[in-house]
């Protein structure tokens, strides 16, 4: 049951972004309030589906639902930093944070390292290090190209100090919190088709903080609407997979295994975007941060 879950967890968060990607002109806190509520309705049906009712207590519920808010934050952080310092930088700064997090918070939260033998240890910090090493290189081959006038990997952003640090800060800050989001869903101790129904609401209600006070449009045509709500399906898929999974295998590895769908987002990229072109040094370099990342998590795996 827990390769069948990670599977649907790696697959789900490694398809919605690229789906929701179809309609670039959509501004972003647009997208994300879409996926919200494509979240919240796939929530919903699995608390159906499951027969489960939800428990309004401050562990149950309330504590999810914050966490939810704190994916939102974190969300915000992501869109910060990426203007500032390039998807790509940012991207190789939050994800090890995302996992040394979820690592910090399962052992002294839940005490999941407790009972590893010396070779147990030894394999999940290397399989940790092959998963990161395999990010960095995803996301470093991913760089957006320079722009006139600037050396490369170089942006005008980045060539102000000032700009560049508060880049990595902001990545730095989604690092902690994507990395923890999902622990007080964890915590609650319930099945998790119920405690991702507060978590869901919580997501939804970050996104509307996010997107009112931009004062954005909210309202699309129907292609982009049924496509962005089938990204917050996928999404709300992914997420419910990642609680399954967590409550079998521990937080930290649970969440290192979902750091391969960025494998699955960079494959698509290659064979659907051509972003990098597919038979370019870019793309032969994702493809061996694919390897890789896919070797360190399935050692990681294996030890649960």
């Amino acid at each position: 049951m827990s390769v069948l879950l990670a599977i649907m967890m790696v697959v789900a968060l490694g398809t919605w972004i690229p789906l929701a990607q179809l309609w670039p002109a959509t501004p972003e806190r647009t997208r994300i309030f879409y996926v919200a509520v494509g979240n919240v309705v796939l929530a919903g049906a699995a608390l159906l589906v499951g027969g489960g009712g939800l428990q309004p207590g401050w562990r149950t519920f309330w504590l999810p639902l914050l966490g939810g808010v704190v994916w939102a934050a974190g969300n915000y952080c992501v869109l910060r930093a990426a203007r500032l310092i390039g998807l790509a930088r940012a991207a190789g700064t939050w994800t090890p944070l995302n996992i040394v997090v979820a690592f910090l918070g399962g052992a002294l939260l839940f005490g999941e390292l407790d009972g590893f033998s010396v070779l147990g240890i030894v394999v999940l910090v290397a399989g940790f290090l092959a998963v990161v090493a395999g990010v960095l290189l995803i996301a470093g081959a991913r760089e957006e190209p320079a722009a006139p006038g600037t050396q490369p990997h170089e942006t005008s952003a980045t060539t102000r100090p000032a700009s560049k640090r508060a880049g990595f800060l902001w990545a730095g800050a989604a690092g902690v919190l994507w990395g923890s989001y999902f622990i007080p869903a964890q915590w609650a101790g319930v099945p998790a088709s119920v405690s991702n129904v507060p978590l869901a609401l919580g997501i939804l209600v970050g996104a509307l903080v996010l997107c009112l006070p931009a004062r954005e449009p909210v309202r699309l045509a129907l292609r982009p609407t049924l496509g962005l709500l089938g990204a917050g399906l996928l999404f709300g898929l992914g997420n419910l997979a990642l609680l399954g999974l967590v409550s079998r295998v521990g937080t930290g590895t649970g969440f290192t295994i979902a750091q391969l769908s960025l494998a699955v987002n960079a494959g698509i990229g290659i064979w659907f975007f051509h972003v990098p072109r597919p038979g370019t040094r870019q793309a032969r370099t994702v493809l061996t941060g694919i390897v890789i990342a896919g070797i360190g998590g399935g050692a990681i795996a294996a030890l649960r």
